[in-house]
């Protein structure tokens, strides 16, 4: 009997298919681009964040602070968001604080508080810097869409991912220390995943980037638990983790007053704290 000869194995190798690039809709405008960043937040929060900064030579420090914010959609005293942040570390800042209520059309009430001095004063917050790090206090409060006019310009790629890109000119009323800045937003969760900030003499000065590898969901909201901001003129950078975040707190309107940013820190209802999450940053794996 003829001996039959094998015959080779062939293997048909299907590629999988490549996940679609999304596409950007060149009919939105910059109004309702800003809307749907907006609509993917939290109307309330309550976070502690650590914030670590470096210089040219690379010395570092770190600083941990605890924010509440509560945004208020019905605005029947014209307030769309209060804001209160408190220094956790280092000892030296540890009960100082700085307490925002940003109002709608008409200036913001804007108070500090130094534990050295023990009084609360009054006083223009924008231009304010968090200690030791390339943020303000402006960069942290979150924005409304009363807070500046947008305008769509050319979209753009960040880390190769396609992004509309928003033009933001803070309201004259907002006392804004920029002049501008550009929101690049990715078209899948409208995240920002860069923001590039100009001062008032039109010169850029700093850029954020969140990290995309730390984007996550919770309860139906996307946000990244770590950004870094780069300062283009002094060389220095800062990044910024989210270490723990109560999403939607039902926090009292009496926690954002100047009497609650006197307190050595704030103590949330028990109901409140049960339900914050905590995460392990990448800096602690």
């Amino acid at each position: 009997m003829p001996r039959l000869r094998s015959l080779p194995l062939l293997l048909c190798l299907v590629a999988a298919p490549l996940p679609a690039e999304p596409v950007l809709d060149p009919e939105l405008d910059a109004d309702t681009l800003y809307q749907r960043v907006l609509a993917n937040r939290f109307e309330a929060s309550a976070q502690e964040v650590q914030l670590v900064s470096g210089d040219r030579i690379g010395r570092e420090q770190q600083i941990r602070i605890q924010m509440l914010w509560r945004r208020y959609p019905e605005r029947d005293d014209s307030t769309l968001s209060r804001t209160l942040i408190r220094y956790l570390e280092p000892a030296d800042v540890r009960g100082a604080g700085y307490l925002v209520i940003n109002k709608q059309r008409e200036p913001d009430d804007q108070f500090v508080y130094l534990p050295s001095s023990r009084r609360t004063r009054r006083v223009s917050l924008r231009g304010e810097t968090v200690i030791g790090t390339d943020l303000s206090v402006e960069d942290i409060v979150p924005r409304e869409l009363e807070d500046a006019t947008y305008q769509r310009v050319q979209d753009e790629r960040v880390d190769g991912v396609p992004c509309y890109a928003i033009d933001a000119t803070p309201a004259p009323e907002k006392d804004s220390h920029y002049s501008r800045l550009r929101i690049y937003v990715e078209p899948e969760h409208y995240v920002p995943l860069r923001t590039r900030y100009w001062d008032l003499a039109g010169v850029e000065v700093k850029e954020m980037r969140a990290e995309a590898e730390t984007i996550r969901e919770i309860r139906g909201i996307w946000m990244p638990l770590e950004a870094t901001v780069r300062h283009q003129l002094e060389g220095s950078y800062t990044q910024l983790r989210v270490l723990s975040l109560t999403p939607d707190p039902e926090i009292p309107k009496p926690y954002f007053t100047q009497r609650q940013l006197e307190t050595r820190r704030l103590r949330l209802p028990p109901e409140l704290v049960e339900s914050t999450l905590v995460f392990e940053t990448r800096a602690a794996r």
